[in-house]
């Protein structure tokens, strides 16, 4: 969030609502939990360009 440079409410809220960010994360853990084709990626300190090199990495992995 830090580098993220158009800030929204929805962003800011994920911090200052009490639980709010436990909850996001909660409900991501169960989508991923029931689809056998959900790929859990850790974004935390990465650029737009490092993740789309991993979605793409994986992406390819998998064709083969």
């Amino acid at each position: 969030m830090r580098s993220k440079q158009d800030l929204k409410q929805d962003d800011a809220d994920l911090f200052e609502v009490p639980h709010r960010l436990k909850q996001l994360l909660l409900n991501f853990e169960t989508v991923a939990a029931g689809d056998p084709t959900a790929v859990v990626l850790d974004t935390d300190g990465r650029t737009p360009d490092q993740l789309a090199d991993e979605i793409l990495k994986y992406a390819e992995g998998n064709r083969a």
